[in-house]
């Protein structure tokens, strides 16, 4: 049985979060057979009751880049790197229940985690041809084609944003994507009134990818871009602010260890429920749709910033809410499927910068 997934977990007994590996159904818990130490339990020894410990937890990876971290030392792949302690796991180890570890993240039980937690994430945006039209109507004018015709024609410059730097960024299964409290703008364009409405945020179902510092994709994930899209309408200025938040990249829970690089063909599905679990929106996507290789988007992307061991990528979208759907409220869900990728659900918070709605494993690793 050989290793074909990598994931993380809340070990409640430990406190600590773990690296999972799964094949074939099976999952284990690689962290006891491990051939390094880990960097993160490294830290928390050194730093216990010391000023600037939480600063210093943010550089150190958790389990699923330090591992892409050791496999860049030695010169190897994660794969190669884990198979001695993914074996060891199938003969001295207990065997894990999946199910039981799909529930909501609580600090008092183990459960499922974001299958990465990276150092930084970026999105591509428009490598559909469907999110260039969507945006049009949506009164972006010429902005989102122009970029579509440029990468698919020509296979020049994509849309690429910043979307996660620290933890309180990102969420896992079952946890909840984070809603904008704030505004919009009172006047349009022209200065005339307008009526106000909460931000809060859409979904944008797409396939995240996985890289070495070096730009080689090692798998593929299922993850949410989460988009202040009514902020973002208003003026194109506004994109950052409508992408970098908290709780604004959702991450599924397992990473497909793959060596393909041009397009893994994956079809992935979506449902959306209100708070009364009533299906407001379902929608199907097929990656094959997107309009330039991987490799090829990653690439234009490390042309002139260097990448961390770990580094995620979200690859863009086919499926844009409309209607009821367009923005998600507090108590929705939302539920991903892929068969390669397996099942990702999530619900959805208002948040703001010092109000979380997901576990904070930096201090539940230290003690709080």
């Amino acid at each position: 049985m050989r290793l074909e997934y990598l994931g993380q977990y809340w070990n409640a007994g430990a406190r600590r979060v773990r690296l999972l590996g799964k094949g074939e159904g099976v999952v284990h818990d690689l962290t006891p057979f491990l051939p390094y130490p880990s960097l993160r339990g490294e830290a928390l020894r050194r730093q216990a009751h010391r000023p600037g410990q939480g600063l210093l937890l943010e550089a150190a990876p958790f389990p699923t880049v330090q591992a892409v971290v050791e496999a860049e030392a030695q010169g190897t792949t994660v794969p190669d790197l884990l198979e001695d302690a993914w074996r060891a796991a199938q003969r001295r180890g207990k065997a894990l229940t999946e199910a039981a570890l799909s529930v909501p993240p609580r600090p008092d039980r183990a459960h499922l985690m974001a299958c990465i937690l990276p150092l930084r994430a970026q999105a591509f945006g428009v490598t559909y041809e469907n999110s260039a039209l969507e945006r049009e109507a949506e009164g972006r004018k010429e902005d989102y084609r122009y970029v579509y015709q440029s990468l698919r024609r020509g296979g020049e410059r994509c849309e690429v944003f910043l979307k996660g730097t620290r933890l309180s960024h990102f969420y896992g299964p079952n946890g909840n994507m984070g809603l904008r409290s704030d505004l919009t703008n009172s006047v349009d364009a022209q200065g005339r009134p307008k009526a106000r409405e909460t931000v809060l945020a859409g979904v944008e179902p797409e396939l995240g990818c996985v890289t070495y510092s070096s730009g080689r994709i090692l798998g593929y994930t299922l993850c949410n871009d989460a988009s202040g899209n009514l902020i973002e309408n208003e003026s194109i200025l506004y994109l950052y602010q409508a992408k970098y938040f908290t709780a604004s990249l959702g991450i599924g829970p397992w990473l497909w260890l793959s060596d393909e690089q041009d397009n893994p063909r994956l079809r992935i599905a979506v449902q959306i429920r209100n708070a009364e679990g009533r299906e407001v929106f379902a929608a199907e996507a097929d990656t094959r749709l997107i309009g330039l290789p991987l490799h090829a988007l990653v690439k234009q992307a490390a042309s002139h910033n260097a990448l961390y061991p770990g580094e995620f990528f979200a690859t863009g979208t086919n499926i844009v809410p409309g209607d009821e759907a367009k923005v998600l409220r507090p108590g929705w869900r939302v539920e991903m499927r892929s068969e390669r990728l397996g099942t990702f659900a999530h619900g959805a918070a208002l948040v703001d910068s010092t109000r979380w709605s997901n576990p904070d494993y930096h201090r539940l690793e230290s003690g709080g």
